[in-house]
């Protein structure tokens, strides 16, 4: 249990580890409706969280029954997301070194959409969010194949589900849960966060993409040849 333990909460942490879902997270709670958007985002990013969850165990148990053990073919995934973190990375280096230019119009209107939504609105952003793109829905089948492959029983396995959604989702419970019990003085301390994240992403992305892929490859080389 402690190895499946270690890897659910390491694909959890990595899938975390997301300035876009950070910032729509700060965009939301400062919006018209701080509190009704923040739950309503906060519920479908779970909700989208842990459909992805529920793919991967049917996925992973599959992959158990047809290969009876998959943590080659698992290591050899981890390796593969962890080189393309690393190449992004190194390229997204020679940005640093550049003016900041303004944000490209698309994602500009995407984040000016989200401070006038409705909480329905926000709820499907949110849900499409969760779930993930490729980085994050791939962290999210790898965490449950290690689920899928440890079988320690519903109960544990569960356990192991609940904490991967959790951590995976701290990004945005955390900010959510400050608005919710502070109100109006958390979304003016928030929106500092906002200020400051926005005028560090580039560099959040390139050392989060070539931190993690550093600490992604070096496990699967471990798991591959140990």
């Amino acid at each position: 249990m402690n190895a499946a333990a270690f890897h659910v909460l390491f694909y959890a942490v990595i899938a975390a580890a997301s300035p876009l879902v950070l910032t729509a997270t700060f965009v939301v709670i400062r919006s018209e409706r701080p509190r009704a958007n923040g739950i309503a985002f906060l519920t479908g990013f779970l909700l989208g969280t842990a459909i992805a969850c529920a793919i991967g165990l049917i996925i992973g148990q599959a992959a158990v029954e047809r290969l009876g053990s998959h943590a080659t073919i698992e290591a050899a995934l981890t390796l593969a997301l962890g080189l393309v973190l690393l190449m992004l990375g190194w390229r997204a280096r020679g940005t640093l070194s550049k003016p900041v230019t303004a944000r490209s119009s698309r994602g500009a209107a995407i984040m000016e959409g989200l401070r006038h939504v409705r909480p329905a609105a926000a709820f499907s952003m949110a849900g499409l969010l969760g779930f993930g793109g490729p980085k994050r829905l791939l962290l999210t089948l790898l965490a449950m194949a290690s689920v899928s492959g440890a079988d320690y029983g519903h109960v544990v396995n569960l356990t192991l589900v609940v904490l991967y959604i959790g951590v995976a989702s701290v990004l945005v419970w955390v900010p959510v849960g400050i608005v919710i019990v502070a109100g109006e003085r958390a979304v003016v301390i928030l929106g500092k966060g906002e200020f400051w994240l926005t005028a560090h992403a580039r560099e959040l992305r390139v050392w989060v993409s070539l931190g993690f892929g550093a600490v992604l490859v070096g496990d699967a080389l471990l798991r591959l040849f140990a």
